[in-house]
């Protein structure tokens, strides 16, 4: 019996609204008269896009006295909150932006000319002003973005929450007395297949386009046959009479467990997407996906259109205090407790660290999840329910203590590597930590840049006299030449006037020793100490 080849499993869809186009005034003129653009909803503030983002479910007070299993549902139902912090506004402006930028230059009613244009065009000066008021060959200015983080910090969720806020198809019908009979696809978001077979994304865009817009797209192009270019070419099709507004495609990091240059072929599609239709692309990825974004200028220089997202792990700051007061506001246990209550430390915690001093249950928190959104959620959930178990009916740090110990207990490593700065730990989860990028901040940090070592260096070399008679100490005194340059150094390092005389040495300059090293190595070969011996300038009878 002949084995069937297996399918790609497919992915959730991520269903936004579906509309009826109403026409308004963009708030940009230039963007008038063009129905894709006029469909969108309006631009909002940071105080709007707040308020629209934000979600908490219901909740009173009398919710804390129902019974045992009926509060285990309400706390995990209550985890489904959305708090709006700093990262979510700048985020949302951004794609906004890009959004409208990319239906700038795809107005489905610009002006073209008429059908005998070719007699027009030769009875036309090819300096006349008629072509100064014909802008219609300028580059498309779609642009890209790239928002790479660790795994847990809420990249998709909240990427995802945002494209929600504009619909995300919209059916058109008449548009100032013209049938304009089409359906507007605002966004598409896909997850990047688990190969990263190019064809593998192309079945899922046709397959989602398909439940979103009834088409037959997977029916029609993307039969077994179908070859990998054609199906791309499709997708181009497909993005281009759907007017397709924004593509999203999560988890980038999978390219690079691509094949036969599968992801330079996607990174290229992308790319062609932008630049010949206009539309935007958004990818996103863990660090894991910076060796695959990272490997072509090109494709870097596209990716940050609108400035790239490192989406790192939350930090405790004033962030991490509205996080923490959204998510305590959701206490289903008899007792309530409060963010600033402090921890109660036990005689052995103060005899193993005496200057320890207690923290707050915000603090404990971060402590035992680092900062990672997705751990904190989970963590605070089931201390409520530990609290419920044992009758105390109040979150305290031992308890939270005691269940990050036993439902953390797989990461416990990576968390306890993530406290102490445990590189070492660090660099072995690539899709946690990028071992290039947290390098690059711990060197900003503690002030030993590129420029400060470049300048610590040329420190270094403007003492030329010293480096000498440190060599000459090293190679032996059998040299005269080394005791003539060591003699040197000693009476420059003396001489006061000397000293103010000297002058930086260039880079160029290496010094007399250095010089006489590769002209010996250029004579004889083999390494310096080879060179220096069987010239005669070290003596090992003294050694």
């Amino acid at each position: 019996m002949k084995k069937e080849a297996s399918t790609p499993q497919p992915t959730r869809i991520i269903r936004g609204r579906v509309v009826r186009a109403k026409y308004r005034t963009p708030e940009c003129p230039d963007y008038k008269g063009n129905p894709l653009q006029e469909a969108l909803p309006p631009l909002m503030d940071n105080k709007t896009i707040a308020n629209r983002l934000k979600y908490y479910t219901n909740f009173s007070e009398s919710q804390r006295l129902e019974p045992n299993h009926v509060r285990y549902l309400l706390i995990h139902n209550a985890m489904r909150f959305f708090a709006p912090l700093d990262v979510h506004i700048e985020l949302t402006h951004s794609i906004s932006k890009m959004l409208r930028i990319g239906y700038a230059d795809r107005n489905p009613f610009k002006n073209v000319l008429p059908d005998d244009s070719s007699a027009q065009e030769e009875s036309l000066d090819q300096y006349s002003d008629q072509y100064e008021q014909q802008p219609d060959q300028l580059p498309t200015t779609a642009c890209g973005m790239s928002i790479i983080g660790p795994s847990g910090a809420g990249k998709s969720f909240s990427v995802e929450r945002i494209l929600g806020l504009t619909p995300q198809v919209i059916h058109h019908g008449v548009y100032k007395g013209i049938d304009f009979n089409c359906s507007q696809l605002a966004w598409l978001k896909v997850d990047c297949p688990h190969d990263a077979n190019p064809k593998g994304l192309c079945l899922e865009i046709f397959r989602i386009v398909d439940k979103l817009l009834g088409t037959k797209c997977q029916e029609n192009y993307g039969g077994k046959h179908a070859l990998v270019d054609e199906a791309l070419n499709e997708v181009k099709t497909i993005a281009a009479n759907q007017y397709l507004g924004l593509l999203v495609i999560d988890e980038i990091q999978r390219l690079s467990l691509a094949k036969s240059n599968g992801a330079v072929k996607l990174l290229n599609f992308f790319g062609q997407l932008r630049n010949e239709i206009g539309v935007p692309v958004i990818l996103i990825g863990n660090y894991k996906s910076l060796a695959v974004l990272s490997g072509d200028f090109s494709q870097m220089r596209r990716g940050t259109g609108q400035g790239d997202l490192i989406w790192d792990l939350m930090k405790e700051d004033k962030q991490w205090r509205v996080f923490c007061e959204s998510l305590w506001r959701f206490q289903y246990t008899k007792k309530t407790c409060k963010l600033d209550d402090l921890e109660v430390l036990t005689k052995k915690q103060l005899k193993d660290d005496p200057k320890r001093t207690p923290k707050t249950l915000s603090g404990v928190l971060y402590e035992e999840t680092q900062g990672i959104v997705d751990f904190a959620v989970k963590v605070y959930m089931f201390a409520q329910e530990r609290a419920i178990d044992t009758k105390k009916e109040v979150i305290t740090s031992r308890i939270i203590r005691s269940v990050a110990m036993d439902k953390l207990k797989i990461p416990r490593e990576v968390l306890h590597a993530l406290k102490t700065g445990d590189r070492k730990v660090l660099e072995l989860y690539d899709d946690l930590y990028n071992k290039a990028y947290n390098g690059y901040l711990h060197r900003q940090e503690n002030g030993t840049s590129e420029e400060a070592q470049a300048e610590a260096s040329l420190e270094m070399n403007e003492k030329p006299e010293e480096s000498a008679i440190e060599n000459t100490e090293l190679l032996g005194k059998s040299s005269p030449e080394a005791e003539s340059l060591a003699g040197k150094g000693k009476s420059r390092s003396k001489s006061p006037s000397s000293a103010k005389r000297r002058k930086k040495v260039s880079e160029g300059d290496k010094g007399e020793l250095p010089k006489l090293i590769d002209e010996l190595k250029s004579k004889i070969g083999g390494s310096a100490y080879e060179a220096l011996l069987q010239a005669g300038y070290i003596d090992l009878t003294e050694a």
